[in-house]
Order: structure tokens, then C-alpha cells, then sequence
């Protein structure tokens, strides 16, 4: 069972994800990819491995984690705008990813990196051009999903044979490198334009806020209560978050809507 987990949670999960934005949309699959779908998976791998206190350390890990993939969503999404074309616009985007990375090693306390995350994220929602959200049902090519579903299985097979000699706040830490945005944002690009694919970046950007909440409750409550009160709490803080932050931004939209041009 040990041996199983790593490769197949998150197989499931991203086979899942990308099921529902074929469905639905890019923005529900943008939206979902913001979410801990892909490092849920990976603590439960912890947890069954390790015990809580390493899913705590791993949580911590993940906190500074969120500051790559803000950094992936604004790096496409704001500066891909003036390349236009997906290999160009992934490139800078996993600069700015590589930076990120750097820096959240070098923050000083995982609490920094969660303030320093959540006002890096609301800055980007807010100050995003107000274009109108391309919607669109992607038909993707074929090879694309089991790319998805290989990248997903080895990054998180790979992290958890090598938890042990990075320690499990590093492992964290790159468990949140956009795997998935890096295969599905470009697809997106190339099936549909570089305006779904903004769509699916600031989708994902969306639910950054929550996914830090849902961290940082972890990181808090997995030891002291247990790792289903921890979890059941670190989702409630995440479905909380993703509402308020839903009406912020409603609210600073309708404000924007409302002054004189």
C-alpha cells in the first residue's frame, strides 16, 4: 500500500481535474488546479508514511510553496500577455517560479512566507486587467492527459523517496511546483488562445488565498488534534476563505464598475 500511494492519489486527482475543465471549463479547471489537489494527496502519502509530525513540517513547507505558484499565475498571466505564445510565455513564467523558489527557501519563518503570499496574490487578483473571463470547454489533444497524469506521479513518487534526505519542509516547499499549470496553462494557450489561458491562471490565482489557509491550519492543528480534525478544520478554513475572498473581489469589481470613466 505504501508503494501504491504515492503514484496513484495523484493520478486520480489530476485524471479528475482535467475531466472537469474538458467539461466545464477553463475556469473550473483553473480553479481547481489553484487548489491543494495535487499536495492534499501528497500529505496523506506523509501521513500514512510518516505519521503527523512530518505532514506538520510539510505543511509548513507548502505555506512558502504558495509564493511559486503566485508567481507561475502572474508570470504568465501578466507578462505571457506580451510574448503570445505558449513555450515563450511558460519560460518566463518558471523564471519567475525559480525566483520564487529561492526566496521562499530564504524567508525566514513560514508565517512570513504566508502574509508575504497572501498580499503577493491579493495585489495580482486586484490590480488584473479587467478583461472579460474567456470560458471555454478546451478540446485537448490526446497525449495531453497522460502527461498530465505522468508528470503528477512522478513529481510526487520522486519527493517522497527523497523526503527523507531534504527534510519534509523542503519536500513541502517543492511539492507546490505548478506541475499541472505548467502541462495545462500552454495546452490551453494552444487549443484556444492566449486569452483562455489567462483564464486559467487567474482562476488558479483565485484560489491560492484558500489553498494557504488550508496550509496553514494543517501545518497548526494536524499534531495538537489529529489528523482528521486537522484536515476536516484545514477545509473548512479553505471553503471559508474562498468565499470571503470571492465577495472582496466582487465588491472591488462592482466599485470599479460604478466610478465615472
Amino acid at each position: 500500500m505504501e508503494v501504491l500511494l504515492p503514484p496513484v492519489l495523484p493520478v486520480l486527482t489530476v485524471l479528475f481535474l482535467s475531466v472537469v475543465q474538458r467539461r466545464y471549463g477553463s475556469r473550473l479547471g483553473g480553479r481547481l488546479a489553484g487548489f491543494p489537489t495535487t499536495t492534499f494527496p501528497f500529505l496523506l502519502v506523509l501521513l500514512a508514511r510518516d505519521g503527523a509530525g512530518t505532514v506538520a513540517q510539510a505543511a509548513r513547507g507548502m505555506i512558502a510553496g504558495q509564493l511559486m505558484v503566485a508567481a507561475f499565475c502572474l508570470g504568465y498571466g501578466r507578462l505571457g500577455r506580451r510574448l503570445r505564445t505558449p513555450a515563450a510565455a511558460v519560460t518566463v513564467a518558471l523564471a519567475v517560479v525559480a525566483g520564487a523558489f529561492s526566496l521562499g527557501l530564504e524567508v525566514p519563518s513560514p508565517w512570513a512566507a504566508a502574509g508575504l503570499a497572501f498580499a503577493i496574490t491579493l495585489a495580482g487578483l486586484v490590480t488584473w486587467p479587467a478583461v472579460p473571463p474567456l470560458d471555454l470547454v478546451v478540446r485537448a489533444p490526446r497525449w495531453e492527459l497522460p502527461v498530465r497524469m505522468a508528470a503528477a506521479a512522478g513529481v510526487v513518487t520522486v519527493l517522497t523517496v527523497l523526503g527523507r534526505a531534504l527534510g519534509p519542509q523542503v519536500t513541502g516547499l517543492l511539492s507546490c511546483v505548478p506541475i499541472v499549470l505548467t502541462v495545462l496553462t500552454p495546452a490551453t494557450h494552444r487549443s484556444a488562445g492566449f486569452e483562455a489561458a489567462e483564464t486559467v491562471v487567474r482562476s488558479a490565482l483565485r484560489s491560492l488565498p484558500a489553498t494557504l489557509v488550508f496550509a496553514v491550519v494543517a501545518a497548526l492543528c494536524v499534531v495538537p488534534l489529529g489528523p482528521l480534525v486537522g484536515f476536516v478544520l484545514a477545509g473548512a478554513g479553505l471553503l471559508v476563505t474562498d468565499h470571503l475572498v470571492g465577495r472582496l473581489l466582487a465588491a472591488q469589481q462592482s466599485v470599479a464598475v460604478d466610478q465615472p470613466r
